[in-house]
């Protein structure tokens, strides 16, 4: 067809099939548009998910047989929950004889606050690594790193009951240390959950109070009303005499 036929067989086709023709050709282009827009919308949040799921993956603590329906991984941000209780009473002797608890002093390296998941109850702890300089008992050695459960998360404004002590550790903070001592039988339930502690730490706090002495920028941390025979001590010097004699060595 030569272009003067073209342009008189363009000229007979009524104007509404062109202007069909053209909004078809832009509604088929919006279309795909769409439908690119839906595909990367559900590929970033695969891609989203999957991150998060590697994320809390990684930051998960593999535990043994010995735990079941309990996930406990490390975070960032832990939740304050407020909880009541109330410290049985131990004479100070008791409170080295009470429980089976190693005593050593050290440094504390890192701390790592924790989320711990009993079939949908969360609680959160924090464990302490602490290299040890001096074992007055128990079965580590100088030199060892050893990770202590503790009874609530370590952030700053972070405050719990029962966890004064506790709520003043700092990473690089030397002290003296009174953890439980854990074995096969030290175990928490709940919520049809079982947790090993062993699984988590080689030691824990009976509470947050009374089993450390720390070092601070503000002076020696502990319960002072807890050891009223040495409630004057200001050095950790003081708090190794102390020791050494309740449990029947010499300084």
């Amino acid at each position: 067809m030569n272009p003067k036929k073209f342009s008189e067989a363009m000229s007979k086709i009524d104007s509404k099939y062109i202007d069909e023709a053209i909004r078809y050709k832009k509604s088929g282009k919006k279309h795909n548009y769409i439908r690119w827009a839906a595909s990367a919308a559900c590929l970033a949040l695969i891609i989203a998910v999957t991150a998060s799921i590697a994320a809390r993956t990684q930051n998960q603590i593999k535990l043994s047989d010995n735990s079941s329906n309990v996930t406990v991984c490390y975070t960032s941000s832990p939740i304050y929950m407020q909880s009541s209780s109330s410290l049985i009473f131990l004479t100070e002797e008791e409170l080295f004889t009470h429980f089976n608890t190693a005593i050593f002093k050290g440094r504390i390296r890192n701390l790592n606050n924790i989320e711990l998941n009993f079939n949908g109850d969360k609680n959160y702890r924090a464990i302490a690594e602490i290299e040890v300089e001096t074992v007055y008992r128990g079965s580590c050695n100088a030199g060892d790193i050893v990770s202590v459960l503790l009874p609530s998360p370590v952030m700053n404004g972070f405050w719990a009951e029962d966890t004064d002590t506790v709520s003043s550790m700092q990473a690089g903070m030397t002290g003296i240390f009174m953890p439980i001592v854990y074995d096969d039988t030290s175990v928490r339930e709940q919520n049809g959950a079982r947790l090993a502690l062993k699984d988590i730490a080689d030691y824990g706090f009976a509470d947050g109070v009374r089993y450390a002495f720390l070092e601070t920028q503000n002076g020696l941390v502990f319960s002072r009303s807890s050891y009223e025979s040495i409630s004057d001590a200001t050095t950790l010097d003081e708090i190794e005499n102390y020791i050494l004699n309740m449990i029947g060595q010499q300084p």
